[in-house]
């Protein structure tokens, strides 16, 4: 009886809250290239003496060291900290309670036809060895006989037609249940997951109403860039549209929030790089034995899901008679980082996927010229070459690329380069043909003493299909030796611009509309002729 009680008063405990538990509201969200800051209000009326307010109903992913709490009132805040609750217990959204609702239902209904199942075959089975049984009689008459075939008949077809009508009804719960499953996942609905909170101490001298503003950092959130560029032809700028796309799995859906998208990092290592003495040594053998390894424990982070609901007629009246929003966004540059911060209300979901928010749109003036290599690809690509392009604070990411009103494809933007102008391929132009033969004629090997020499030459064939003068830049190669005893040696380079660092050979041409032009390179490698080059 003592023990039934100790129990009892355990429960009672668990469920009476020893401080007050509030709910905060997600006001403004910092994403940053990786994690995300939240900040939250709410406002608290205290009562005088020092007591414990939790802001409950959090992430699960807060980084403790980067919390921040800010007191608006006539109180003091004492301490401030993070901790897990493993016993909260969140109300489902709508839509997820009525999913777990039809779920429970189709799994009732499935056990039920699955035992049905049973006891049809159970009878049949029942039917069929009473059968063995009745055909060992000694005496049976043709009455008898007639009598149980259409027993045996009726019933038999009954219990399978059930059982055909069965399976058709539980191959349809099934696949329904299916569906609803992978709904729930979609959601990401989980249920009994821990959630954060966060535990202020606060003294009041008396009664009084305060606000709480704080933010903290989680990891599970974070944005990429990604570009559109638009360019109507090769005598008009481009047009680079920047965007960000954003997801988070924090667990909480935030909504009507005030964005601010940031280029900053927090997740990295910010120590400095301190260079120690590099000593060497002759290595000597090491035996390595085999010990106990202690494994890192570190809980997994997990989400929970939250939706706010509100009225939606009276939210689509009041959005029907508000008049159209500007989109503008501020955009504020510091020593480390910059921020585009979003004027207009965003709305991004816990559901891991991509969501693109426009950040801000440049004109770049370009330079354009048609760039080939044939001895890779024997197309032209228009090339726009964009000068003084560190003032946009551009990043690496994808482009969607839009050329004369149609689309082009992708490409990768880097503007992390260290040359004067950021290069952007337009895409291949089918209107310059490009051609790369061999030369037959420049095409042979000579024995001359202990050396081998081999000789190589190339044409390329240039024509200019449009209707329009193009420039266009032709580049080639030629190999480069790593060895002294192998030599090689430009025959004919075809008026080239010759780098010897890279063997690069580059020609810069104008073509007239209709204009065909061809080019030739040729160039020799020497070697010993007992031995054998390796790429050539």
């Amino acid at each position: 009886m003592k023990k039934i009680k100790f129990i009892f008063i355990i429960l009672f405990a668990l469920s009476v809250p020893i401080a007050n538990a509030i709910e905060s509201q997600i006001k403004r969200v910092v994403v940053y290239r990786q994690g995300a800051k939240i900040n939250r209000t709410v406002s608290v009326t205290l009562s005088p003496g020092n007591q414990e307010i939790i802001l409950d109903d959090l992430t699960s992913t807060i980084d403790p060291n980067s919390l921040l709490v800010n007191i608006r009132g006539n109180a003091i805040l004492l301490s401030a900290s993070v901790r897990t609750n493993f016993l909260g217990y969140k109300t489902l959204p709508k839509r997820v309670k009525q999913l777990e609702d039809s779920l429970i239902l189709l799994t009732d209904k499935i056990e039920w036809l699955t035992n049905e199942q049973a006891i049809y075959q159970g009878e049949e089975k029942l039917i069929l060895d009473n059968q063995k049984i009745v055909n060992e009689k000694e005496k049976i008459t043709a009455s008898d006989i007639a009598q149980l075939a259409d027993f045996y008949r009726s019933r038999l077809t009954s219990i399978r037609k059930n059982v055909f009508q069965n399976n058709l009804t539980l191959r349809g719960l099934k696949e329904s249940k299916k569906r609803i499953e992978k709904q729930l996942q979609d959601l990401q609905y989980k249920r009994g997951q821990k959630m954060g909170e966060v535990v202020l101490n606060i003294s009041a001298e008396q009664t009084t109403k305060i606000g709480i503003q704080f933010s903290y950092l989680t990891r599970n959130a974070g944005w990429a860039p990604l570009y559109d560029i638009r360019c109507e032809g090769i005598k008009d700028p481009i047009d680079l549209l920047y965007k960000a796309n954003i997801f988070q799995t924090s667990g909480y859906n935030w909504k009507g929030i005030d964005l601010v998208i940031s280029t900053g990092n927090p997740t990295v290592n910010n120590e400095r790089p301190i260079l120690n003495p590099w000593y060497i040594n002759f290595l000597e053998p090491v035996v390595v034995g085999y010990g106990a390894y202690k494994k890192s424990e570190r809980a997994a982070p997990s989400s929970v899901n939250i939706l706010m609901m509100e009225d939606e007629m009276e939210f689509f009246e009041e959005l029907a008679e508000a008049p159209p929003v500007p989109y503008e966004v501020a955009q504020i540059t510091n020593q480390i980082a910059t921020e585009y911060e979003i004027k207009i209300k965003q709305d991004i979901p816990a559901d891991g996927k991509e969501h693109i928010v426009p950040i801000t749109t440049y004109e770049l003036p370009a330079k354009y010229n048609y760039h080939t290599v044939p001895k890779l690809d024997q197309h032209a690509f228009l090339i726009a070459r964009v000068g003084d392009y560190s003032q946009f604070n551009l990043l690496p990411g994808k482009t969607n690329i839009f050329f004369e009103g149609m689309y082009i494809g992708q490409a990768y933007l880097n503007p992390q380069i260290t040359s004067d102008s950021l290069v952007v391929s337009l895409g291949r132009d089918d209107r310059i043909s490009v051609k790369r033969n061999m030369l037959t004629d420049f095409t042979s090997k000579k024995v001359i003493g202990s050396n081998k020499t081999e000789l190589k030459g190339y044409e390329l064939i240039l024509r200019n299909n449009k209707s329009q003068m193009i420039s266009l830049e032709v580049m080639d190669q030629v190999p480069i030796s790593q060895n002294k005893e192998i030599e090689v040696k430009i025959e004919d380079q075809g008026g080239a611009d010759y780098n010897a660092d890279y063997g690069r050979l580059l020609w810069k041409i104008d073509l007239a509309p209709g204009e065909t032009k061809k080019i030739r390179f040729v160039y020799s490698v020497k070697y010993p002729k007992d031995k054998q080059i390796g790429g050539l």
